[in-house]
């Protein structure tokens, strides 16, 4: 009986580390999926496209700042950001959108492929959008002219 038991007892301690194994390989399984489906959403939001949230009316004066602010407006939500972000936040989001939208993990000729070269087009205009406004020095060397 002692052999019989001590059998039983490596068969179910057996069973369940096999168990928790499988278990394991489809939990990351299902987090690799939920990951893929997540990166595959926010290529889909980034590509909508992007409208404007200010509901003032639009007047046939309108000056140049104003629509200059809505680009700002719209570059910072492209990144991610909040109105008051500063130059090293920008960075910072540009560097970490820039990798994510890496066309270089995608296979050839693939939609996602497409998706993420149309994203890395989108962050790199508002990122420059974003160095216009917020680097200073930057604007004073696009200024400059060499004749």
């Amino acid at each position: 009986m002692a052999l019989g038991r001590r059998i039983t007892r490596l068969m179910k301690a057996h069973w369940h580390e096999l168990l928790e194994r499988v278990e394991t390989v489809i939990r990351e399984e299902e987090a690799e999926s939920a990951a893929r489906q997540t990166a595959r959403q926010e290529l889909e939001d980034t590509l909508q496209p992007i409208h404007s949230t200010d509901s003032r009316p639009a007047s046939s004066g309108a000056s140049s700042p104003s629509v200059r602010e809505t680009e700002k407006e719209r570059a910072l939500r492209v990144l991610g950001l909040p109105p008051d972000a500063d130059l090293a936040a920008v960075r910072r989001a540009y560097r970490e959108l820039i990798a994510r939208s890496d066309p270089a993990r995608f296979p050839d000729d693939s939609p996602e492929r497409a998706k993420a070269e149309q994203i890395r087009q989108r962050i790199e205009q508002a990122y420059q959008t974003l160095l216009l406004h917020l680097d200073h020095s930057a604007q004073r060397f696009r200024n400059l002219s060499v004749d």
